[in-house]
């Protein structure tokens, strides 16, 4: 697989609140914006369906925990597949979140037009999640 691009983001919050919050699918309603519903299909599995046009109005996708450190959203269905890879590490009382994504089908697209758009539109989507849960823990 050839990496689309990456993302990376320090959000003040430990590395178990970030981890748990990522791996609940229905969290996304609360950081990706144009997500409108998320049904669940089977344990660890979603359609998710998008309100805005969008390149995947419509995906399945799969979250799973790789290791305490990775966890892993595998979309199908939509007409970008993928892998995206978000690893976290703790840096002195922060968490450093890196979001890799990686196409898994042959998307008749120019990725090198491509690839700065869909890296703008996630990172856009990981800010929110880091304004989201710092806004989380100082609630606390």
């Amino acid at each position: 697989m050839q990496k689309l691009f990456k993302n990376e983001i320090l959000i003040k919050a430990d590395k178990d609140t970030v981890k748990n919050f990522l791996v609940k699918a229905p969290n996304l309603l609360q950081w990706n914006w144009a997500i409108g519903s998320i049904k669940e299909i089977n344990e660890d599995t979603y359609a998710i369906h998008r309100d805005v046009d969008a390149l995947n109005k419509d995906e399945i996708v799969e979250i799973r925990q790789d290791n305490k450190d990775k966890i892993i959203f595998q979309s199908t269905t939509g007409k970008l597949e993928y892998q995206l890879i978000f690893r976290l590490s703790e840096e002195s009382g922060y968490t450093r979140v890196t979001e890799e994504l990686y196409p898994t089908n042959n998307l008749k697209l120019p990725l090198g037009l491509f690839s700065p758009i869909v890296k703008n539109a996630f990172n856009k989507n990981l800010h929110s999640l880091k304004n989201l849960l710092e806004l989380q823990v100082t609630k606390m």
